[in-house]
Order: C-alpha cells, then sequence, then structure tokens
C-alpha cells in the first residue's frame, strides 16, 4: 500500500491535551529480556543517550504529523525507530542516507548499536514486586528460498534478537500475514491483533520487518478508584464531553505552570519510567505542538519541582493504527519506498523497496496504572525491472515502408517515402 491511510480508531474520544509517554532516565524495570540484545561492546552509556536523543528528534517529527487536526493519537517513536533501524541495517547509498535523516543518526551502524545499548538499558529493571513489565522484541521473516547477506542477518541477530524466519509468501500471503499478525498480538499482550489487515501482505512480499513493545506499570502513587467521578473535558473541536476523572487528594508530585503549559509527571513504581502529561493553554493545542522541540521538552522537564496538587486526570483508553509511508517519505525517506530503493545489504537476489510501514498502539490509564503497547512492521517486495532508456527516433527525411507477411517474408507493398506533404 502507499497511501495513507489512517485507520486510526480512538476509544472514547478523550485525551488530557498532549500525552508524552516518558521513559525518564531510560531505565526500565521488570523486563521480559529478548534473546541476544546487545553485544557488551555496543552496550554503552553514549550509544544509549544517543539512541534516546534520536528517539526524541522522531517522536516529535512524527507528533507534528500525525497530531494534525482534532482527534487523538497514540504511538511508539521506539518501536517505529527500531523497525526502520532493522531495515537500515541493509540499506545502501541515497536510500540508507535518507533513513539515517529520518532518524537523526550518522550511519545505519551508529543507530543499530545505538538501539541495542538502549534496549539493554531498558530491559534491565527491578525485581522488587509491581515492577512494571517491559517486554520488546523483533522479527524477521523471508520469503523461503531468497538469499540474505550475512552482514545484514548478523547484525538482526546479534543486535536486535531477530533471527530470519522463512515463510511462504508467494504461495499462501494470507498464511504467512497470520504468522506475522499471531507474533505481534503475542507479544503485545494480544493488545494488537492485526497490525498487517488485509491486503498488506501479498505473493509479491519479499520479507516482513516487525518490532513490538509492551509495558505494564502501576503507579507510584495509585489513584482510589471509589474517588473516580464524571466530570466535563473540553476538546479542542466540538463540544464539552462527559468523562471519568480519577483524583488524587493533594499529593507531592513534580509539577509546573509556566506561560502557556501545565505539566506533571506521574513516576512509576520500582523504575525510572515516568508519564509526563502536558497540558497547553486552551485552544493552543495545535500551535504549541507545532513549537515543541527537544531542547523545549527538555526545558518543560528541567521546570518541574515538587509540589503539592490536587490532581483529576481523565481516565482514557486510545487505540491508533495508521500506514506511515507517506509520513515517513515526507520527513526524508522517500526513495525508500520507490524502484531506486537500494537495500542491497539484504539480499543480492533481487531489488528490494519498502511496501508497507504498519504501526498501531494502544495507551491505556486507569487508577492502578498504565499499559501501553505497540507494534511497527516492515514490508519489503521486489522493484520493478528499471526500463531501458528509450531510444529516440524520427522520421524526418526520405524513407521505405514495407508491408510485409512477418511468418513467409513476403513483400506484399512497398513504398519509398520522399516527400510526406
Amino acid at each position: 500500500m502507499s497511501s495513507a491511510r489512517p485507520r486510526w480508531r480512538t476509544s472514547p474520544a478523550v485525551a488530557l491535551a498532549t500525552i508524552v509517554a516518558a521513559l525518564a532516565g531510560c531505565g526500565g524495570a521488570g523486563a521480559t529480556k529478548p534473546p541476544a540484545r546487545a553485544t557488551p561492546s555496543a552496550a554503552t552509556p553514549a550509544a544509549a543517550s544517543s539512541a534516546a536523543a534520536s528517539d526524541q528528534r522522531l517522536a516529535l517529527a512524527l507528533l507534528d504529523r500525525l497530531g494534525q487536526g482534532a482527534g487523538n493519537v497514540v504511538f511508539s517513536p521506539y518501536s517505529i525507530e527500531s523497525a526502520l533501524a532493522m531495515v537500515d541495517s541493509g540499506a545502501a547509498g541515497s536510500t540508507a542516507a535518507q533513513i539515517d535523516h529520518v532518524l537523526h543518526v550518522t550511519s545505519p551502524a551508529a543507530v543499530a548499536k545505538g538501539l541495542a545499548a538502549l534496549g539493554a538499558r531498558l530491559s534491565a529493571g527491578s525485581t522488587a514486586p509491581k515492577s512494571p513489565s517491559l517486554h520488546i522484541a523483533n522479527a524477521l521473516w523471508v520469503q523461503s528460498g531468497l538469499a540474505l547477506e550475512k552482514p545484514f542477518t548478523r547484525t538482526l541477530a546479534t543486535l536486535f534478537g531477530a533471527a530470519p524466519q522463512a515463510v511462504n509468501f508467494a504461495g499462501a500471503p494470507e498464511s504467512a500475514r497470520n504468522v506475522i499478525n499471531a507474533w505481534v498480538a503475542g507479544h503485545t499482550g494480544h493488545k494488537i491483533a492485526d497490525l498487517f489487515p488485509a491486503g498488506t501482505i501479498t505473493a509479491q512480499t519479499s520479507a516482513v520487518l516487525a518490532d513490538a513493545i509492551y509495558l505494564a506499570a502501576h503507579w507510584a502513587s495509585p489513584f482510589t478508584r471509589a474517588q473516580t467521578a464524571p466530570g466535563p473535558f473540553y476538546p479542542a473541536a466540538g463540544p464539552t464531553v462527559q468523562v471519568p476523572f480519577m483524583t488524587q487528594t493533594p499529593v507531592n508530585v513534580r509539577y509546573a505552570r509556566r506561560a502557556g503549559y501545565q505539566a506533571i509527571d506521574l513516576p512509576y513504581l520500582h523504575s525510572a519510567l515516568s508519564m509526563l502529561m502536558v497540558m497547553p493553554a486552551p485552544g493552543t493545542l495545535a500551535r504549541f505542538e507545532r513549537g515543541l522541540t527537544p531542547d523545549g521538552l527538555a526545558q518543560i522537564v528541567r521546570a518541574l519541582s515538587s509540589r503539592r496538587v490536587e490532581l483529576h486526570v481523565p481516565r482514557f483508553r486510545l487505540t491508533f493504527d495508521a500506514e506511515l509511508n507517506p509520513i515517513l517519505s515526507a520527513l526524508g525517506m522517500p526513495v525508500a519506498f520507490t524502484d531506486a530503493a537500494d537495500f542491497s545489504g539484504i539480499t543480492a537476489a533481487t531489488r528490494l523497496k519498502i511496501s508497507a510501514v504498519e504501526h498501531a498502539a494502544v495507551l491505556q490509564v486507569d487508577e492502578e496504572g498504565t499499559v501501553a503497547a505497540a507494534a511497527t512492521g516492515i514490508g519489503l517486495q521486489p522493484t520493478m525491472a528499471a526500463p531501458e532508456p528509450a531510444t529516440r527516433l524520427t522520421l524526418d527525411h526520405p524513407f521505405l515502408a514495407l508491408l510485409r507477411d512477418d511468418a513467409t517474408g513476403t513483400i506484399l507493398f512497398l513504398a519509398q517515402v520522399s516527400n510526406p506533404a
């Protein structure tokens, strides 16, 4: 697929202005470790910090595109970055340069090592009761018989924990789609059941890369369910709606109020994870999002300080899914979706291009904590053979015309055209 769906779904139509699920300090907890995530040499603090910085820049660039309009949006920049980093590992030439530009990295190797280091840090958490459960997984499916380049498979196995799995896209694309969707469901707590909708994987598909992330975390200070009560919420567009508001009587939290916004940071139990919620002044959400930069986000975090706050937060559940082809193309990697794409680092057997980048996410916030899941899948298919350069012929001086029987060579008519006028 090459056009924007977007086929997003939200339920209910409630959000607290801009919600940024911040992996504060890059230190998750209670995670299930995926296999062979990072080599010791790759898992350096500097590499992890670099990957986290790239994640922030990609997050805000995607928000600027996905957040247009008054609808709800939820997505996982980390998942999208991971999937793009995997396909980037097999890109070359301008294709790799453009993907690097979108990821804000210097090279495919840099992003692969950075994400490996970041994944290792996120997966190293506490074993205390009610610690967050964070699970990150990657996978690669290829058409049976397709020969892959060894450096590509080594990078995916070593740094992303994704060994190639053979499937029959050519003969049974629906069966392959079901296998992939089942893997995604299993690695997202069954929150995402249909990452690849019907028609997105076809007999022309040669390979699919996928990333999945699942998080379940308890608040450090949970809300009391008995205090939850309906209250008015004022959407950016449309009438006022009544939604359930969770309430905490005055509690010490990290809070900031500056010209144009209020912010609060709610930590999760036994971890460095938190949810930063930023509410711009009424009617300014779109402008606020457009002006938000990594430095601006850092300023919001620095402005936070401990303060007693009576807190009212809407309870909500958001779901969202979209094809990201047009957005990623607009962000600076159009070649990857065309016949000019160069993924020769994946396979030398055929030229490949990206056919679809699918993303889906779920975010559920209630009195106990948060459950979030996301997955990103990238489908690759052969490019069309480039046509030979056309030869130009203009019959602009005298010529012969022979009307022939091709089977026998008999000339039925012959003409010499000296002057068509």
